[in-house]
């Protein structure tokens, strides 16, 4: 099984410079995440909080870089699939404490996220999810072990525009097509439907034979794909 590339840009303005936490506690909450130790955890968040740093900033200057190490720790085997399982637990957890203040843009674009049936591997999807929410987006997070009727269940409940599936292993990622298949027959072949997960990333022909429109490698990379994907809606909508 491949690994999860964690390319964890945010889409913040690159001239921005991202605030600084104090020494080590990125390494304290990546240590806490591997221990599978939420309350450690929260209360490096509020430590790094009360040092100073906004909580706008946490998000990216804390617990990205975080997850970064972690995924980095699993590309090179340093900790198993059970220690990496319960991590990302962990930080999914802990996620709602370095989210942004909820004052922000509405996109008007709905975006159902999911991990696909059978498929426990959150990091990613979370990392994306939370990148899309400070943007602006309308995020529809499934979480994990989602069927491909739940995507479409939730599509035709909120109006979401875009589906993203993630997938860490080929199996899951093959059954992708599952999600493309309903969607066409009830009619929703307008909605934009986007993969995620190292079997995409390793072949570029597996998310065309599961009837993908795109792949998103990173958040950044969700972010572009979003926003392309939003300026052509609204172009349709005006034609």
């Amino acid at each position: 099984m491949r690994r999860p590339a964690l390319a964890c840009r945010t889409g913040r303005d690159d001239a921005k410079e991202v605030e600084q936490v104090p020494d080590g506690e990125v390494e304290r909450l990546y240590r806490a995440f591997v221990e599978a130790d939420p309350a450690t955890a929260i209360r490096v968040v509020e430590q790094v909080r009360s040092s100073g740093v906004a909580q706008a900033e946490l998000f990216d200057a804390l617990y990205v870089p975080a997850l970064a190490m972690l995924g980095d720790a699993w590309a090179r085997r340093a900790i198993d699939e059970l220690a990496f399982t319960q991590a990302a637990v962990v930080a999914e957890q802990v996620s709602s404490f370095v989210m942004p203040p909820l004052v922000r843009p509405d996109t008007g674009v709905g975006v159902v996220l999911g991990v696909m049936h059978r498929d426990h591997h959150s990091v990613m999807k979370n990392v994306v999810a939370g990148a899309l929410k400070e943007a602006g987006y309308r995020v529809f997070d499934l979480g994990v072990d989602v069927r491909a009727s739940d995507f479409l269940e939730r599509v035709e409940e909120t109006g979401a525009r875009v589906v993203v599936a993630f997938a860490e292993m080929l199996a899951t990622a093959r059954a992708v097509a599952g999600v493309r298949d309903l969607l066409d027959a009830e009619g929703r072949a307008d909605v934009v439907l986007l993969v995620c997960g190292g079997p995409f990333a390793a072949d570029a022909s597996l998310a065309r034979s599961v009837g993908a429109n795109g792949v998103v490698s990173s958040a950044q990379g969700a972010l572009d794909v979003l926003d392309r994907v939003r300026r052509d809606l609204l172009q349709r909508e005006a034609s």
